[in-house]
């Protein structure tokens, strides 16, 4: 694949994790118990305070952007072309920008859906049990920084091979579907 081939799949993917990132999924059927919810959302409260949230996700999405632009550069034997790498350095900057109001306005949503899951996946006693212990300063600190685990140089290491190999397996796909999607729309009994 092109290094044009490479940079728009790297385009793609960061776009795809920046949306993974801001949208709550769709509204799950099952039903909820509420002194559960309750204790679910005392738990997302304590374990993801309001005021970190934007920095949880935006730290998330750096992380995830700086493993990707090292494993396209892996996948090509070293560095990026210094042209390309201004111009994904431009549009992660745009990216950011454009982002991070999105993870704000999603935020609430988001945080109430994970509160509804907890409350449909834990029983009431083990969201109690959960509570404790996110309450205590092990607990507050085990939660807060799971996040910031994906920028521990190990993690980091790990997940940028992991990616790497993701790159490889997914261009050839990317070339095929885009010739596909082309053949496709070119003809005209669509």
């Amino acid at each position: 694949m092109t290094r044009l081939g490479t940079a728009f799949a790297f385009v793609a993917a960061a776009c795809l994790a920046a949306s993974a990132l801001a949208q709550p999924g769709r509204p799950a059927e099952a039903k909820i118990d509420p002194q559960a919810l309750s204790v679910a959302q005392e738990i997302v409260e304590l374990a993801y305070p309001p005021e970190g949230r934007r920095a949880m996700f935006m730290g998330t999405m750096d992380s995830l952007m700086a493993q990707m632009r090292a494993a396209s550069a892996e996948v090509h034997g070293g560095r990026i072309d210094p042209g390309a790498e201004a111009i994904l350095d431009r549009f992660f900057e745009r990216l950011r920008a454009r982002v991070q109001p999105a993870i704000d306005e999603a935020s609430p949503a988001l945080f109430a859906a994970y509160a509804r899951a907890y409350a449909r996946q834990f029983s009431r006693d083990e969201l109690l049990q959960i509570r404790a212990f996110v309450a205590t300063p092990a607990g507050a600190k085990y939660t807060q920084r799971s996040p910031a685990l994906l920028a521990d140089p190990d993690v980091a290491a790990a997940n940028t091979a992991y990616i790497s190999r993701t790159l490889a397996i997914v261009q050839p796909l990317q070339a095929e579907v885009r010739e596909e999607l082309t053949e496709y729309y070119k003809t005209p009994q669509r």
